[in-house]
């Protein structure tokens, strides 16, 4: 069974200071450091449009379709990942 969260949930998890959340065409991109420093990257999809659904970005649902496998050395390495992924 898919799990779905929505941005809104991912923000108020996020520290402002280390974490990214972006969106990428129709995705988004989330990169979350660990407790180590190191950072994880996540792309979701969205499951809900926000002009077809009614809702706003921030509520419509996503859900996770693929996580790195590796760490990486800061935020914007693990975003450049996810870019990566989607643009291939």
């Amino acid at each position: 069974m898919t799990e779905f969260t929505t941005i809104e949930n991912l923000d108020a998890g996020l520290r402002a200071s280390y974490d990214a959340l972006i969106r990428y065409k129709q995705h988004i991109c989330l990169a979350r450091m660990n407790y180590n420093g190191e950072y994880n990257a996540s792309i979701y999809e969205f499951v809900d449009e926000p002009e077809i659904d009614g809702f706003s970005e921030i509520e419509c649902r996503i859900a996770l379709i693929e996580t790195a496998d590796t760490l990486f050395p800061d935020s914007g390495s693990a975003i450049k990942w996810c870019f990566d992924k989607l643009d291939s």
